[in-house]
């Protein structure tokens, strides 16, 4: 039968719609909870509570216009940059232009000579810029500083800034920033609008747009990359040694954090955590009883030789009571994060898979080092804790 464990309420499930932009169909996710399938020595029968799960997220138009494909293949990073190498690369196009001549619209609307305004995107033989007051119109690329600007600023970049592209990140946390700003107008399914310009953490760079969490709307956002600034923050970050980048796992975990009295409580030495152990599990499932105190004794056995180690509960306790129970009875020196707390944040839902107890290790910026699954195999958290033990042996958290 393998491993003993339980069905986590929390499993997430992906709720995915099709939003209109300028012509264009483009996916955005929304995110929901479920109720997982539990197998193994501990069932829990039906469905949990919806109540404890986001409501289904707002359906979003997004008003930008799509560009590349982030499966598109990248060649080496040239030198120089021409109109055509910038046709491909959406990263390398220059963030403004500058307007060639008085421009005159309908409507009495008028763009002046030099005024510098922001590209949005290429079409034909035109850029199409944004004068930042709600204008946006094409100008003939051989008209405008283009190429120019774009070489500009690409002569400013590192070898190793100017081979970042949104496709090189889909699979390397190490450069996601923290959030992103995006550029985007997007309209709620309710007749509210979300403007463009706002800043939002950033869940994931996938294959089909960047991820983004608006935790004010209940929902999730997708744009595509060029719509934010995703790879001039990415081109920042490499520039700062990994061990000083901003930790995504404690922007996510910061301010949400309790101890086993229900204090707020954020570790001292989370920012500076190298190694986080995400120990999913709760008081009403027998095999987290079993192994709770197995970790314990492992925690405070390695702990105080690695002083950027973190350890958080990620509770599936329906009440809080029945959390802080749990960690006064089992002696845990550790802090936790509530069920409640954890239904607003996808980026830590989205290591569950369906079983507690379940131990998954993360770098800071959210790369998983172990975990008790082997892709769709459930292999116990004391398998997990064993690889924990090699990683903690390399010094990485001293």
């Amino acid at each position: 039968m393998g491993s003993a464990l339980c069905a986590d309420p929390r499993a997430p499930e992906t709720r995915r719609h099709d939003a209109r932009a300028a012509g264009t169909r483009q996916r955005f996710d929304g995110w929901r909870m479920r109720a997982a399938t539990a197998f193994g020595l501990c069932r829990i029968g039906g469905a949990f509570s919806s109540a404890h799960a986001m409501k289904a997220p707002l359906k979003l138009s997004a008003l930008l216009l799509v560009g590349l494909s982030l499966t598109r293949a990248f060649a080496a990073a040239p030198a120089t940059l021409t109109l055509n190498d910038l046709r491909n690369h959406s990263e390398r196009w220059p963030a403004s232009v500058t307007v060639p001549r008085d421009l005159n619209f309908q409507g009495g609307a008028t763009v002046k000579k030099g005024q510098v305004v922001k590209v949005t995107n290429l079409n034909g033989s035109e850029v199409v810029v944004d004068s930042g007051s709600g204008l946006v119109f094409g100008l003939p690329i051989a008209e405008t500083d283009f190429v120019a600007r774009a070489n500009a600023a690409w002569a400013e970049l590192t070898p190793g800034q100017r081979e970042i592209t949104a496709a090189s990140l889909i699979d390397d946390r190490r450069l996601w920033p923290v959030k992103v700003r995006s550029f985007a107008e997007f309209r709620l399914g309710n007749g509210g609008v979300i403007k463009s310009g706002g800043e939002f953490e950033l869940i994931a760079v996938e294959r089909d747009g960047v991820k983004l969490l608006a935790p004010e709307y209940n929902t999730t956002l997708r744009v595509q990359p060029q719509a934010t600034d995703l790879i001039e923050r990415a081109r920042a970050l490499a520039l700062v040694s990994p061990e000083k980048r901003p930790s995504r796992i404690a922007a996510v975990l910061r301010g949400n954090l309790v101890d086993a009295s229900g204090r707020a409580t954020d570790p001292a030495n989370l920012d500076d955590a190298q190694v986080i152990a995400l120990y999913y599990g709760a008081s009403w499932c027998p095999p987290c009883r079993a192994f709770s105190p197995e970790f314990v004794k492992f925690v405070n056995r390695v702990g105080p030789q690695n002083p950027r180690f973190v350890v958080v509960l990620v509770s599936s306790d329906k009440t809080d009571a029945a959390m802080f129970g749990y960690m006064k009875e089992e002696k845990m020196p550790w802090v936790a994060l509530p069920r409640e707390q954890l239904t607003k944040s996808p980026s830590l839902l989205a290591y569950t898979k369906g079983a507690i107890p379940q131990l998954v290790i993360v770098n800071r910026q959210g790369t998983v080092l172990a975990d008790s699954y082997r892709g769709s195999k459930y292999v116990g958290p004391q398998v997990a804790m064993a690889e924990l033990e090699k990683i903690l042996a390399t010094g990485v958290a001293k």
